[in-house]
């Protein structure tokens, strides 16, 4: 059971503040006195109590907790040296000086230790003490110091301790008895680990060659295995011999938990090695279009949109590969009633709902010098309803984090997913360093498309011609010009740029046609143009 602390206060044991009261997830008012082990199953909290009882700040807490002693858990067959590596702390009856009452594991941030999770011996209460915001997982400056380039994750507390404990063991009369595995423990079990490991990526990359999962052997703990490796495609996964790391020590079987982890850990296929003749029947059928574009020539340069597929699209500055963007998910969106969600870093998502809804109205609702329709508005709205979802950013995109926010999308029904620009996640590093951050991401972008079924649109700002006129001044576009381009060539199904000319001493007409222009199809080999014409009294994309 998890409750919040909302007083502590004597007790019949003696205690003047050892027995504290929770609050529990119905309203309820639980206690447990650390002092003697004795739990109340109700308790009637009254105001007085409430207001005279004394409460200890954070940071005097903490202090407390730091001088309980270090002693081994011997109901989990945890032992001191185990127990001493990692800092956990345990609090004794104040009874009789022996019996555990709680036990404290400490968690850090960049400071040093800022909170610990407490557990009664039971288990029957878990609680925090201290701030949790910024912590990392239990476990992790003791793994970036022991210099291993294995990472081992539990989703437990004691199964990290057990974990180290059994790998400590089976170094005994080795060469590497001296060393400390890595062993960590992500926060709040099975259901957090995918999201907190992904925002731990990079700095997991750079400090260790392996990520490998020891979960538990329950439903949850392998489906929380499954999605982790969706989102970290190299992280392997162990089968242990017990239902979780702690059990395997305690029923003795350390040395067979140790062999399992460091030699039987496997990563998981997403494919399987099948017989061909076994899709004859299957594939004896004629190939089908995809989804339309909102422009007949895209459809049938490209056969239409199809789920797993990524399209890159590249414009020079202020070439309308915005305007394409919105054009596309409005599309989606009204004609194949798609969820689509949409990371659009350099606007704010107020005016992405103007730009959208506009295209749906085939008005321009973001413009001052036009009236506002409310009534196009409404109506806009109305049919998009739900199936619209933006990225709560601004300015700056992370490889990590948006790998994260696209599984979220997907979670939420999403299947169109448009990134731009691209060239945003590469804002915060050199220009040595950006086309291998383009072509990490391009790479996990396709198989994420592929696993997850999307569709994926992916766009970004043109490198200047190497000679001739700028893109703005009519440049052709180039697939070398695209940012990424030979990683994005091999990851994407098609690379499409966006041509014309805003020369404003030419006729509006001419400075209002685009281009879209097929340069790489890595599907049917097409290539081609399709011309549009913006209209700038309603703000939409004609083909012509």
């Amino acid at each position: 059971m998890s409750g919040k602390c909302v007083v502590k206060l004597p007790h019949s044991c003696g205690t003047k503040r050892g027995l504290q009261i929770f609050e529990n997830d119905d309203g309820n008012y639980t206690g447990y006195c650390f002092s003697c082990g004795t739990y109340l199953d109700s308790y009637n909290l009254n105001d007085a109590e409430r207001a005279t009882a004394s409460l200890l700040t954070s940071e005097e807490e903490l202090e407390l907790i730091e001088e309980l002693p270090i002693l081994p858990i011997k109901h989990r067959a945890l032992k001191e040296e185990a127990i001493n590596y990692f800092g956990v702390k345990t609090s004794l009856s104040e009874e009789d000086g022996v019996t555990p009452t709680g036990y404290y594991f400490p968690y850090e941030n960049k400071e040093g230790v800022c909170a610990y999770k407490v557990k009664t011996p039971d288990k029957r209460y878990i609680f925090w003490k201290g701030d949790t915001s910024k912590t990392k997982p239990f476990g992790w400056r003791q793994a970036l110091l022991a210099g291993g380039k294995k990472l081992f994750v539990t989703e437990g507390e004691e199964d990290a301790v057990a974990l180290w404990q059994a790998l400590k063991l089976k170094q005994q009369g080795t060469q590497w008895k001296d060393l400390s595995p890595a062993v960590i423990s992500i926060k709040n079990g099975s259901a957090s680990a995918a999201k907190e490991l992904h925002s731990l990526i990079s700095e997991i990359r750079h400090n260790f060659a392996e990520l490998i999962l020891c979960f538990d052997m329950d439903a949850p703990g392998r489906v929380s295995a499954e999605e982790v490796v969706k989102l970290i495609y190299s992280a392997r996964v162990a089968t242990i011999p017990g239902k979780d790391a702690n059990e395997c020590v305690i029923k003795g079987m350390s040395l067979a938990l140790a062999n399992a982890v460091l030699w039987k850990a496997v990563t998981p296929k997403n494919s399987r090695i099948i017989v061909a003749s076994n899709l004859y029947s299957e594939a004896r059928e004629p190939a089908k279009y995809g989804l339309s574009w909102p422009w007949e020539g895209m459809t049938e340069l490209t056969r239409g949109i199809r789920s797993g597929e990524t399209t890159y699209i590249g414009a020079g500055v202020k070439l309308g590969k915005s305007d394409v963007a919105n054009t596309l998910a409005a599309h989606l969106i009204l004609e194949h009633d798609i969820k689509v969600f949409m990371a659009k870093p350099e606007e704010t998502n107020k005016k992405t709902v103007k730009l959208v809804l506009g295209k749906v109205a085939g008005k321009q609702f973001h413009d001052p010098n036009k009236d506002f329709d409310f009534d196009a508005y409404d109506e806009a709205a109305k049919l998009v309803g739900d199936r619209l979802f933006l990225l709560d950013v601004y300015q700056h995109l992370g490889t990590d984090t948006l790998k994260q926010d696209i599984q979220e999308a997907a979670n939420n029904g999403c299947k169109a997913i448009f990134i731009d620009p691209i060239t945003n996640l590469t804002n915060m590093v050199s220009s040595g360093e950006a086309n291998i951050v383009l072509q990490g991401f391009a790479q996990d972008l396709a198989v994420m498309s592929k696993d997850l079924d999307l569709i994926t649109f992916i766009f970004c700002h043109l490198k200047s011609p190497d000679s001739g006129p700028s893109h703005e001044r009519g440049g052709e576009v180039l697939s070398h010009q695209f940012a990424g381009s030979r990683a994005m060539m091999r990851s994407c199904n098609y690379m499409i740029g966006i041509q014309g000319n805003k020369d404003p001493t030419l006729p509006i007409e001419e400075r209002n046609t685009r281009q879209l222009v097929m340069l790489e199809d890595r599907e049917f080999g097409s290539s081609g143009i399709v011309n549009l014409y913006w209209d700038h009294n309603n703000g939409m994309f004609t083909e012509y």
